[in-house]
């Protein structure tokens, strides 16, 4: 092989993979867009069979999923539309933060990242030794229908306090007041998670203006 025909060769074996990785993205994406998957994990394993590839090389990364999602969300619904959905979607979290401020509440997720796709929910986090003191300030301030999910798994025991907010699902997760210092990290980019008190999504809604 001549010197020539073997740097082809080696770029050809670079760039491969990534554009495999690539079509994984893009497909595990639609999957979860068109309610196939839930999971990244799973969508990427689906997504791995459809297109006959055999390696767990090909696997893309989170972030670049959910990127694709984002891409497929805009494509669908159009840019002033996906616009007005993250615009009221963060109107209603800070409505919902300001009435459990003493539990010191956080955006999370798709609403704050603005990567939403068309079944996204309202992320939250909040802090607390009684869930049931949320829920009733909740209910007080109308917000009905609220249901109670205890989970336990390798992360620890905490609660989540789901219900529909004019269509869209919101999900807030308790934590005990001891975990207020702990950093959570994303199982999107394995890092520190991002999130935003009531001052910061004010100021992010202020600048969608």
């Amino acid at each position: 092989m001549s010197g020539s025909a073997l740097k082809a060769s080696i770029r050809l074996a670079k760039f491969m993979p990534k554009k495999e990785r690539r079509r994984v993205a893009e497909e595990a994406a639609r999957f979860i867009v068109e309610g196939a998957e839930a999971e990244y994990l799973h969508a990427k394993e689906r997504a791995i069979s459809m297109l006959g590839l055999s390696s767990n090389n090909h696997l893309p990364s989170n972030k670049k999923i959910k990127e694709c999602i984002a891409l497929l969300t805009t494509n669908q619904l159009g840019h002033d539309e996906v616009k007005r959905r993250i615009r009221e979607m963060r109107e209603i979290a800070l409505e919902i933060m300001q009435v459990i401020e003493d539990s010191d509440p956080f955006l999370i997720g798709s609403t704050l990242s603005g990567q939403i796709r068309d079944s996204s929910d309202i992320d939250l986090h909040a802090y607390s030794d009684d869930y049931t003191m949320l829920q009733n300030q909740l209910e007080d301030w109308g917000y009905d229908d609220v249901d109670v999910e205890l989970v336990d798994n390798r992360k620890g025991r905490f609660v989540h306090l789901k219900w529909y907010e004019r269509e869209y699902p919101v999900e807030i997760t308790v934590y005990p007041w001891s975990w207020r210092d702990t950093v959570l990290y994303s199982s999107v980019t394995n890092k520190p998670m991002k999130r935003a008190d009531t001052a910061a999504l004010r100021a992010l809604l202020k600048q969608m203006t």
